[in-house]
C-alpha cells in the first residue's frame, strides 16, 4: 500500500500551550548564529557551475533573484531569516547526488530541509546549498512485516493518514506537520516510549546519500556504524532519503487532566515528582506551565480498564482539589496544531525532581514566565529508558523527564524579553542536566552539543570523521569531525 501527497505550502505545530508534556532547559536563542566548523572557503566560483546544476537536476532550482526564493526560504521558526547560496527540491536519489557532489567540489555547506520544522531552523542557512526532500514523501506499508517505509521529507501527517486505518502505529510527534525523519535522526520524544521505545528505537533500517555522494542501506547488519549514528545523530552524516519504520497495534490512551493554575506551582511539582517515580510501561505523565493558564499535568495509560483506572485514581488523589477532564485520546493525523511563529527554545534531561533546588529553580521560571514563556516536562520511561546508553547515538537513557522552555513573540519588542527568560532560566537547570534532547535546543556551541550527547559524542566524531572529514554537514546540532574538535 503506497500513498503519496503534496508537498504543503504553509505548515503549523504543537500547541504546547495546550498539553502537558515535555519541560525545563539548555539554552538556545532565537537569535544566535550557528556555532560550529567555520566555513570553508570554495575552490572556484561557483555561479557558473551552479547553472550547470540548475540544467542537470529535474527537481526545481531556486537561487537569489528566482520569483519563489523569498517564500521557498521561510522555515517554520521564524526567528530565522537566512539566505542560503540555491535551493533544490530534490526530485529523486539522482537529484540529491548531484547537489552533494556539487558541495562537496565546491566545499559549500549543505543544509537538509525535511518538513522544516527544526527549532533551531536548520532546514535553511546562509550561504548554503539547500536540498529540499518535500518530494520524497511517499508511504509504502508491507502489513505482513508490519513495517512502513517512508521517504525522507514524508510528514508525520502523511504516515499516519497510511497507516491509522490500518490499525497500525509507530511512535511519532504529536504534530502532523514536523517532518518525520527530523523527528526520528534526533531520536524522537514520544507518548508511548515506555511501550515501544522513541521514534529512532524503531527505525529498522535506511538509505543514506553520504558525502562522498555514496548511496549506502543501512540496517543491524549493513553499515552497522552508520546505522548506530543515524539513530540520535542527526542530519551530521548525509542525507537519509528513506527510513524502515516497525509498526505496532493501534492503542487508545485513557487520559486525565489537571488544570492547576498559579497556585503553588512548587507544591504541584513536587507531587508530580513523586507520582512518576513510580510509572508502568503502559502509562505517560506530563507536566506544563502555559503562559496564560499556569501549571497543567497530564496523565495517561494504555491498559484496560481496571489498569486504568487503578492509575488515574492515584493522580486524582494527589491532586485533589481539582477535578480532572478524563477521556480517552489517539492519535489522528494532522494531530496538534502550532502556526508558524519567531521561537527561542532549551532543552535537558532531568534526572528526577528529588532535589527541592531544582523544583524552586523550576517554579521561579514558570512565575517569571508567565505571560512570556511555557515549560514542559514530559516523562521518559518503560523500554526507551531500559535500553543501554550506548545501543544507540541516542543520549537520554535512563527514566527521565525530557524538558522543554520555550517563548515565543509576534512583535520585534518582545524578542529580547523572550530570549532573556529562555537564557537565565535554561541556565539555571544545567547543574541539574548536561544532557538534552537535540531537537529541543536551538544553534549551539559545542561545548553544549558534547554535553547533549554525553558518553556517545565521541563515538560520533569518529563516524562523523570518516563519512564527512570536511564537515560539509554542519548545519544541524553540529559534531565535528575527530581531531577537529
Amino acid at each position: 500500500m503506497t500513498a503519496s501527497r503534496d508537498h504543503a505550502v504553509s505548515w503549523t505545530r504543537r500547541e504546547v500551550l495546550r498539553t502537558g508534556v515535555v519541560t525545563a532547559g539548555a539554552v538556545a536563542l532565537g537569535g544566535c548564529a550557528h556555532v560550529g566548523a567555520p566555513p570553508a572557503s570554495p575552490s572556484t566560483e561557483p555561479a557558473g557551475d551552479l547553472d550547470a546544476l540548475a540544467r542537470r537536476v529535474r527537481g526545481r532550482f531556486l537561487r537569489d533573484g528566482s520569483p519563489l526564493y523569498d517564500d521557498a526560504r521561510k522555515v517554520w521558526n521564524l526567528a530565522y531569516d537566512r539566505r542560503p547560496l540555491a535551493m533544490v527540491r530534490c526530485a529523486d536519489v539522482d537529484d540529491v547526488q548531484r547537489c552533494v557532489a556539487f558541495a562537496r567540489r565546491h566545499r559549500i555547506p549543505v543544509a537538509v530541509r525535511g518538513g522544516g520544522h527544526s527549532y533551531a531552523g536548520f532546514g535553511v542557512a546562509d550561504g548554503a546549498l539547500q536540498i529540499d526532500l518535500a518530494a520524497f514523501n511517499t508511504v509504502s506499508v508491507d502489513r505482513e512485516r508490519r513495517v512502513a517505509s517512508v521517504g525522507g521529507g514524508t510528514r508525520i501527517k502523511e504516515l499516519l493518514a497510511v497507516i491509522l486505518p490500518l490499525g497500525l502505529h509507530t511512535p511519532m510527534g504529536a504534530c502532523g506537520e514536523v517532518g518525520v525523519a527530523g523527528l526520528a535522526l534526533a531520536g524522537g520524544d514520544t507518548s508511548p516510549r515506555g511501550l515501544f521505545g522513541t521514534a529512532c528505537d524503531n527505525v529498522i533500517g535506511a538509505q543514506l546519500v553520504t558525502p562522498d555522494g555514496d548511496v549506502r542501506e543501512l540496517g543491524p547488519d549493513r553499515n552497522g556504524d552508520l546505522f548506530w549514528a543515524i539513530r540520535g545523530g542527526g542530519g551530521n552524516f548525509g542525507v537519509v532519503t528513506r527510513l524502515d519504520f516497525r509498526l505496532h497495534p493501534l492503542l487508545t490512551q485513557q487520559r486525565a487532566t489537571f488544570a492547576l493554575g498559579w497556585n503553588d506551582i512548587a507544591g504541584a511539582l513536587r507531587i508530580f515528582g513523586e507520582l512518576v517515580q513510580d510509572v508502568p510501561d503502559d502509562a505517560r505523565a506530563g507536566f506544563t506551565v502555559d503562559r496564560t493558564m499556569g501549571a497543567v499535568v497530564s496523565c495517561g495509560h494504555y491498559g484496560g480498564a481496571a489498569a486504568v483506572a487503578a492509575f488515574i485514581a492515584k493522580w486524582k488523589n494527589a491532586y485533589r482539589s481539582v477535578q480532572p477532564s478524563i477521556g480517552p485520546s489517539v492519535p489522528t493525523p494532522q494531530g496538534e496544531v502550532w502556526a508558524a511563529t519567531s521561537l527561542a527554545v532549551d532543552g535537558a534531561f532531568l534526572t528526577d525532581l528529588t532535589d527541592d533546588r531544582l523544583v524552586d529553580v523550576l517554579a521561579r521560571a514558570a512565575i517569571a514566565g508567565r505571560g512570556v514563556g511555557a515549560i514542559l516536562l514530559g516523562l521518559s520511561n518503560g523500554v526507551a529508558a531500559r535500553i543501554a546508553m550506548t545501543d544507540t547515538a541516542y543520549p537520554l537513557r535512563g527514566r527521565g523527564l525530557s524538558s522543554l522552555l520555550s517563548a515565543e513573540w509576534h512583535r520585534p519588542e518582545d524578542r529580547a524579553p523572550a530570549e532573556r527568560w529562555v537564557a537565565e532560566h535554561g541556565a539555571a537547570l544545567r547543574p541539574w542536566a548536561r544532557r538534552a534532547y537535540v531537537n529541543y535546543l536551538g544553534p549551539s556551541t559545542q561545548e553544549r552539543i558534547r554535553d547533549a550527547y554525553g558518553e556517545n559524542y565521541p563515538r560520533l566524531a569518529r563516524i562523523k570523521a570518516e563519512v564527512d572529514p570536511a564537515n560539509l554537514f554542519r548545519f544541524n546540532q553540529n559534531v565535528l569531525p575527530e581531531g577537529r574538535s
